[in-house]
């Protein structure tokens, strides 16, 4: 009996050492994908700048091409 509650407690013990592993690696994963988050963000603010950018000039360009062909 004492030989199989042995058996069960390190078999216990090596399931317990398994989710941890997992645990940590799902941590690591966590870590990556905010990571990524993070670069995806700022992607994002300096597409949206850009644009902003972009919109902001467009009246200027029109503008400038207008004097061009006037003069």
């Amino acid at each position: 009996m004492s030989y199989q509650l042995s058996a069960i407690s390190y078999q216990l013990s090596a399931i317990s050492y398994q989710l941890s592993a997992i645990s940590y690696q799902l941590s690591a994963i966590s870590y990556q994908l905010s990571a990524i988050s993070y670069q995806l963000l700022a992607y994002g603010s300096q597409a949206s700048s850009l644009c902003h950018g972009t919109v902001r000039a467009a009246p200027q360009v029109a503008q400038s091409v207008l004097l061009n062909k006037i003069s």
